[in-house]
Order: C-alpha cells, then sequence, then structure tokens
C-alpha cells in the first residue's frame, strides 16, 4: 500500500471538519493540518485547546484565534492580513463542518475578496450523516438549519419548501423539538415519512423513523429530548389525492359551510396548502351552478 501523501500546506484559509461526536471519526488529513498550520481559527478557544490536548497537538495559545459569529470586521482582517504574510490558517467549528450553521461565512468571502486562497478538508457532517441513515429519498433535498422562532413564520417558511416535493433537512434544539413535531404534523401530508437522528455518533445516539401524522406523540416514545437532533422530512406528497376533484369537495360543502370554513377543514384534511385550496374556492363559490 502506498503511503500517505499530505498536500502542501500553502498560505491561505483551510477549512478543516472536525468530529460530530465520535472523536475518532476525524480524517488523518485534518490531524495533519491541526498539527502543521500556522493558526487555528475557531469559536471558543477553550474547546480547540481541549481538544488539541486529547489529540496531543502541541499549539500555543498565541497561534489560536478566536473567531464566532460575533467576530468584528478586524477579527476578519487580521486573519486575512496572516494569510497575505504567507501563513496558512485551518478554521474549524465546534464540530462538523465550518460554515454549515457555523459562523464563517463573511470570513470566507473576504479571503476570497482579497485574492487569496481557500481550501478544504472535508469531513463529518451531520447533515449529510442523517440523511444517509434516513432512508429517505437523498436525490434532491434542502437544508433549512434552524427554522424561525414564531409559529408563522417557521409555517410560512415550511409549506414553501415542502412544495418543493424534496427531503427536508432541519436542526432543533430538545427544547422546541414538540412544537416543530406539532407544526410538521400539521403542515405535512399525513404520510409523509420523518426521521430523527438525535446525538448522531455518540454514545446516547437515537434514530427515530415514523409518518408525519405521528409527529405529536413521536417524542414520548424517545429516550430522551436532550441533545442535538437533525430532523429529515421526505417528500411530502398528498398520496391518493386527485387535485382535480377538489372542485367536487368544496362544491359539497358550500351547501353547508362558508368558504373559509371550508377551506380550513379542506386543509386540515388533505395536509396541502391552505392557499391552494382557497384559489379554488374563490372560483367555485362565485359559481352558484
Amino acid at each position: 500500500m502506498n503511503e500517505f501523501v499530505y498536500p502542501e500546506i500553502k498560505a491561505g484559509l483551510h477549512i478543516v471538519s472536525l468530529p460530530i461526536g465520535c472523536l475518532s471519526d476525524i480524517s488523518f488529513r485534518a490531524l495533519h493540518m491541526l498539527s502543521n498550520s500556522d493558526y487555528v481559527a475557531g469559536e471558543d478557544t477553550r474547546n480547540v485547546k481541549s481538544l488539541f490536548k486529547i489529540l496531543k497537538i502541541d499549539k500555543s495559545m498565541k497561534n489560536i484565534i478566536s473567531y464566532h459569529d460575533h467576530s468584528s470586521l478586524n477579527t476578519r482582517k487580521k486573519i486575512v492580513d496572516l494569510i497575505k504574510e504567507g501563513k496558512s490558517v485551518a478554521l474549524v467549528s465546534d464540530a462538523g463542518t465550518p460554515l454549515i450553521s457555523d459562523p464563517g461565512y463573511k470570513l470566507v468571502k473576504n479571503v476570497i475578496e482579497e485574492g487569496l486562497e481557500v481550501f478544504t478538508l472535508p469531513g463529518p457532517s451531520s447533515v449529510i450523516a442523517a440523511l444517509t441513515v434516513s432512508g429517505l429519498p437523498t436525490d434532491i433535498f434542502s437544508f433549512l438549519g434552524f427554522l424561525p422562532y414564531t409559529k408563522s413564520k417557521k409555517k410560512k417558511l415550511l409549506e414553501t419548501y415542502l412544495k418543493l416535493e424534496a427531503s427536508l433537512i432541519i436542526f432543533e434544539s430538545g427544547k422546541r423539538m414538540q412544537k416543530t413535531l406539532e407544526l410538521l404534523s400539521e403542515t405535512c401530508s399525513s404520510s409523509t415519512e420523518i426521521c430523527i437522528c438525535r446525538e448522531l455518533t455518540k454514545f446516547n445516539e437515537e434514530i427515530t423513523r415514523f409518518k408525519a401524522e405521528e409527529g405529536a406523540k413521536v417524542l414520548k416514545r424517545m429516550r430522551s429530548s436532550k441533545g442535538e437532533f437533525v430532523i429529515i422530512v421526505g417528500k411530502n406528497e398528498a398520496r391518493g389525492f386527485d387535485l382535480q376533484n377538489l372542485d367536487e369537495q368544496l362544491k359539497k360543502l358550500r351547501k353547508s359551510m362558508s368558504m373559509k370554513g371550508s377551506v380550513d377543514l379542506l386543509a386540515q384534511q388533505l395536509k396541502i396548502p391552505r392557499k391552494t385550496i382557497y384559489k379554488k374556492a374563490l372560483t367555485v363559490f362565485k359559481d352558484k351552478n
């Protein structure tokens, strides 16, 4: 077998993926880069130092730079200036691949705008890890990160992306999980498949698969509501329902219900966007034939 050959560590910003839980998932190249780069920029310098201690990497605190979501333009300028001086800077997040719901975009953009090099050291990502074990379609998917806090904004975002008929990948905290699952059960077709991945690659890893209609009760079946969660929502398809029949259902309901009541009822029963039903209802309720 040939020996490992590491690429030359050139001046530039090197985006380094770290394990999302199981430390042995770290790559040989990531170890080599962290050991030999001139500087390391990380969200929490204490976490970086603790990791280096476990990995037996000897790096002075002077060579570890704090870089996070609230870092100033001056901090980014300092990193850019180091690269201009011919230094290599490894960018890491607390776990996984930097920039995926983590700070780094502005820094990468600044480095590129200065005509400097950006390199990637690919590796662990909870987004892809969760998708691959979910058993849900992987041909088309959208990553939504953490959903908005308010229910109205959250619902609007979900309804927009559910129309794509793609798998959706969502980050969520344990504290907000129940409300998010209840909203998914309201918004998705009842037969839409969902998978929750909790504490991926860690000792307490838990993977739960279910239908959207079960969503509100799922959390009670899980071992814990603590930890880091990734939700995969399968393609949202209104199975067994033909939209062409919507006119007929609205005509039946208009005999005993208002237009608003009919739209609300069908949206709840069919798990399709209220807007779709409302457009049909405008025509049906206007035509008295």
